[in-house]
């Protein structure tokens, strides 16, 4: 019961500490299973004039490639399904690119992270969904151009956000975004070791992290017209019946005209 009101307590933390854009209604947030590993990595791949830099997570709190972490999903939408309430059992992928180095003001720096690159975020189910035929698994699938990392040097916390400039595409097995308009995310990073360093231009050290995440839009996404689990099997019944009546009726009729 504690680790349960942790969670709630920091997905809540998470919604409020995460800077959305007025205009829109969180529906989404997701928080690490176990908060303390720091399975986000962020990578200094500057090269002379060439700056680079990869904010990814990764497999362990070692690990240095490209991997999903394990963490629980929640959606904040009307009308969801009872499986899909509450807290999801589900794993997280990122993957941004900069090819820019920071600008700074005093201890702050920004880092953009531009439009060469996309950057990518998935959240999967770790088991598929009753609804479906138990085929649906996609929770989150979020492609974008432009968005910033704002830090400010020595800090262990700092954000990684959109902006008006960011060109964002949403995409979910359980939601539909074909009324959207506006679409914001950001995610809240702490536990930085070693803490967050850049020289103005470049881009910072490598460092480690953990990090939660909400999402948003407006309006709030719709959740489809689509049949539970029940309703599938007696659809599926009801086929099964129609295709032996129209077998039969057939045969009756071969009788008939032999």
């Amino acid at each position: 019961m504690k680790y349960v009101a942790y969670i709630a307590s920091a997905l809540l933390v998470a919604g409020a500490s995460v800077p959305v854009q007025a205009a829109t209604t969180t529906f989404g947030q997701f928080l690490q299973r176990n908060p303390s590993q720091r399975l986000f990595e962020y990578v200094k791949e500057d090269v002379g004039a060439s700056k680079k830099a990869e904010l990814r997570t990764t497999g362990t709190a070692t690990g240095n490639t490209l991997a999903s972490i394990p963490v629980y999903y929640i959606m904040s939408v009307a009308g969801l399904p009872a499986d899909l309430t509450g807290l999801q059992n589900a794993h997280l992928t990122v993957d941004f690119i900069s090819n820019l180095g920071t600008t700074a003001s005093g201890t702050s720096r920004v880092q953009m992270f531009d439009t060469v690159t996309a950057g990518s975020i998935s959240i999967v189910r770790d088991s598929a969904a009753l609804e479906g035929l138990n085929t649906r698994t996609n929770l989150l699938t979020v492609s974008f151009t432009n968005a910033e990392l704002d830090a400010s040097n020595g800090s262990g916390s700092f954000t990684f956000k959109t902006n008006p400039l960011s060109v964002i595409t949403y995409t979910s097995d359980f939601l539909d975004f074909s009324a959207v308009v506006s679409k914001d995310f950001s995610f809240s990073f702490s536990g930085a070791s070693p803490t967050f360093s850049a020289v103005t231009g470049s881009s910072g050290r490598t460092t480690r992290f953990s990090g939660t995440g909400t999402f948003a839009s407006d309006p709030a996404p719709l959740v489809p017209s689509v049949p539970e689990a029940s309703t599938w099997a007696m659809m599926l019944v009801g086929f099964g019946a129609a295709g032996v009546a129209m077998r039969s009726g057939r045969r009756n009729k071969d009788l008939l005209t032999a």
